[in-house]
């Protein structure tokens, strides 16, 4: 996307395949499902697919996706590989949590430490991120069970005021009966004040103008404890008509998943979304040594071979997962297994990915493909120049990008500006320590002696 509103220069060196030997893309948003949830994704999802695609293809000798979930960009020049890599503050709560086990003796796995059996869940509160696939997944384990699990739920999003209401479901009584008994007292406490008021005013004054702005003032304050009341009842989103009885979640408020937390509470994180395009939350978690109950998903695959990673595919496997975890403790991780975690392993990981064998690179040659990149990249180039690329920029939703014609020609006027001021300077230097610069001034001085 960083080459979507800026076309290169110029055609001599501002390719990027031409700038730099060699080019590598790391792409790290599905920006075409994003679209696609739009109510306008008919015709922009595949828009945006097919730019981005033209874009990998213009500007990058070799791209790499952070899972399989992303679209096909370049069939040649793509590789899949997790690129990304988790503090150290990660690495060593799992160190501290391998060594408590250790000293506590705890290989065996058919008892479960004092850890808190509350699980969490941390991200952005949206729907997309499997908040909804929660709320399922928590009635089946009641069905399967005969009561919900506790959940700790951290972040903050748009959507978090209806995604609470929510999980607070249908069956709401006792909070609309505090409500309402809120309001009551509210009226009454109005009420008995204004007819104080009315008596004094009736016995002082006999003012029947104050009276009726007081009665006025309280059906006034009625009518709209009344409208609240209405709203306030009034559904929010489906989940919230469906959902009968209320969900055992505290919703904490965005934190820091390294810093922010009290780890020795949660031995288990589960994230059932399916949008990511790799879950650094999971990586987190599980570079601290917990478990993780994840989907079966393109987006999980790098996470399928460590052992506290607890997938399923439906919701009877989530239910028995659940149950596994509540009643044991995660796996000390091995030094080998923390490394896969760590940036340096990571680093690796994107040496490896970016390397072209020389059969790759002729079966490239073969396919003949780089001429048509080299036509896409001009294409591009020539529809971002000038005015009209001004105004396709703020078409396309540019924004504060899009004035880049008017930008370079500004900033061009300015330079020749000062260049044409420092060579004025320079002529006029020139010129005074010349033979005509000394014969001008000494005609100016004869006239002044005349």
């Amino acid at each position: 996307h960083l080459n979507w509103y800026r076309a290169p220069t110029n055609q001599t060196d501002g390719y990027w395949t031409r700038k730099f030997n060699y080019v590598v893309g790391v792409v790290h948003t599905n920006y075409k499902k994003y679209a696609a949830e739009h109510y306008s994704g008919l015709w922009t999802s595949p828009m945006v697919g097919g730019l981005s695609s033209a874009m990998v293809r213009a500007y990058c000798h070799q791209v790499i996706k952070l899972s399989a979930v992303l679209q096909t960009y370049a069939p040649e020049k793509e590789v899949v590989s997790n690129v990304h890599g988790v503090r150290a503050d990660f690495l060593r709560e799992g160190k501290r949590r391998a060594d408590d086990a250790e000293q506590s003796n705890a290989s065996s796995r058919t008892a479960h430490s004092d850890d808190s059996t509350r699980t969490y869940f941390i991200g952005k509160i949206l729907w997309a991120k499997g908040l909804d696939k929660m709320i399922n997944l928590q009635n089946h384990y009641r069905q399967c069970t005969g009561e919900y699990f506790p959940i700790d739920i951290y972040g903050s999003g748009p959507e978090e005021e209806v995604i609470k209401r929510a999980y607070l479901g249908r069956n709401k009584k006792a909070t609309e009966k505090t409500k309402k008994d809120q309001s009551r007292h509210r009226l009454n406490g109005q009420g008995e004040d204004d007819d104080d008021d009315d008596c004094d005013t009736v016995e002082e004054e006999g003012d029947l103008e104050t009276i009726l702005r007081n009665k006025i003032e309280q059906l006034s304050l009625t009518v709209k404890l009344k409208t609240e009341d209405y709203l306030t009842q009034i559904p929010k989103s489906r989940h919230e008509i469906i959902q009968r009885h209320p969900i055992p979640a505290s919703f904490r408020g965005r934190v820091d998943h390294g810093t922010g937390m009290n780890h020795t509470q949660y031995k288990l994180f589960i994230n059932p979304s399916e949008s990511e395009v790799l879950c650094t939350t999971t990586a987190e978690a599980l570079a601290m040594g917990k478990f993780a109950i994840i989907p079966v998903h393109a987006s999980n695959d790098f996470f399928l071979k460590f052992p506290n990673c607890l997938p399923y595919r439906d919701k009877l496997d989530f239910a028995a997962n659940i149950r596994w975890a509540l009643t044991h403790d995660p796996e000390p991780l091995s030094p080998a297994l923390a490394r896969e975690f760590s940036w340096e392993a990571a680093t690796e990981r994107f040496v490896k990915a970016c390397q072209i064998t020389k059969r790759e690179a002729r079966y490239r040659a073969s396919l003949g493909k780089s001429r048509l990149d080299e036509r896409i990249a001009y294409f591009h180039n020539e529809l971002g120049k000038g005015v009209k690329g001004d105004v396709m920029r703020k078409v396309l939703g540019g924004g504060p990008v899009s004035d880049q014609a008017r930008y370079g020609m500004e900033k061009m006027m300015k330079e020749e500006g000062e260049e044409g001021v420092e060579d004025d300077d320079e002529t006029l230097d020139k010129l005074e320590g010349s033979w005509l610069g000394s014969a001008i001034r000494k005609t100016f001085s004869r006239s002044e002696q005349l």
